[in-house]
């Protein structure tokens, strides 16, 4: 079994991407675009802001990818690039808004995903490091969005510290249509085969269900996001009993528009930029809703297999 798992590993690696090169730059593009509305209460021109910096990071992402040496300050050179655009534009957009949105994704939230399944699966080890991986990385992140920032600051002095930030005046209707390119864009970026775009858009919605609508009603957002992963934790393991697929197949992108990679990177960069102190009890906040997400996805394996499962229920 070890040999044939070995060779199933080669012939993945071996493999063209299921996604090109054009295919990549939609996807950085378009989650930008609809994360910065759905995610990020962003108007319709820090939208599109943000997608023209989401396309130009999908290209420094395919250059990082071919070219190890600039992979290792990819995520700080995107940051400050971005940082330094939304910073520029400070007259016609929400500098928060545009600049998470633009980097959405490269924020941790596979990673916090990928950590709360293996969490779930009882891979203590890797899912501990796993998670503090995510932690610092919103930190590098957020690094680069206050070097961004400062540098334009030393450019322009005279430039307002304040944002161009209005409350949305969007239409909560135009989500749904939004919504489906949205969980698209990010099944893309992940190399997704594109008969896995329906369940992952079906496990995706049904999480976002709840996390909108209570999300109004209860504060706390580690009972919200516990009660997503455990609705999200339920259509998984119901569509592997139905079909057979793995269950981290819908849930890389359902859970990961659940977990707090925005948080971490918004908190880093306000606790980098001194703004309040307060925000350094961001990662406890990061960890906690993470937890909350390992808490709901396993209330919904132990209903669907009341009497344990052997195999990994998500990995």
């Amino acid at each position: 079994e070890l040999e044939k798992c070995l060779d199933a590993l080669r012939d993945i690696s071996n493999d063209p991407p299921t996604v090109g090169f054009w295919g990549i730059l939609f996807a950085y593009c378009a989650s930008a675009f609809t994360g910065c509305v759905i995610l990020f209460g962003g108007s319709w021109i820090d939208a599109g802001i943000s997608g023209v910096l989401g396309l130009i990071v999908g290209i420094l992402c395919i250059i990082s990818n071919r070219y190890s040496i600039y992979g290792r300050v990819f995520e700080i050179s995107c940051s400050v690039m971005v940082a330094l655009a939304a910073r520029a534009l400070h007259q016609y957009v929400c500098f928060s808004s545009v600049a998470v949105s633009s980097i959405f994704m490269v924020l941790p939230g596979y990673s916090m995903a990928i950590a709360s399944m293996e969490l779930t699966a009882r891979n203590i080890n890797i899912g501990t490091i796993r998670l503090v991986y995510a932690v610092v990385y919103a930190f590098v992140l957020a690094y680069g969005l206050q070097v961004g920032h400062s540098v334009y600051s030393v450019i322009d002095p005279l430039a307002p510290e304040d944002d161009h930030c209005v409350p949305s005046t969007i239409s909560h209707w135009i989500y749904i249509p939004l919504f489906p390119v949205m969980t698209v864009a990010v099944g893309m970026a992940y190399g997704s085969h594109y008969r896995q775009f329906l369940t992952q858009t079906l496990c995706a919605s049904i999480g976002y269900l709840p996390f909108y609508f209570l999300g109004k009603v209860i504060p706390e957002g580690q009972i919200v996001g516990c009660l997503s992963a455990f609705v999200c934790g339920l259509y998984a393991n119901l569509a592997l009993k139905v079909t057979g697929e793995a269950p981290i197949v819908p849930l890389c992108v359902g859970i990961t528009l659940l977990v707090p990679g925005s948080i971490g990177v918004r908190g880093a960069f306000a606790l980098l930029h001194q703004d309040d102190i307060l925000h350094e009890s961001f990662p406890i906040e990061m960890l906690t809703i993470c937890l909350g997400l390992v808490a709901g996805l396993f209330s919904a394996a132990m209903i669907v297999y009341p009497s344990g499962k052997r195999r990994s229920l998500y990995i």
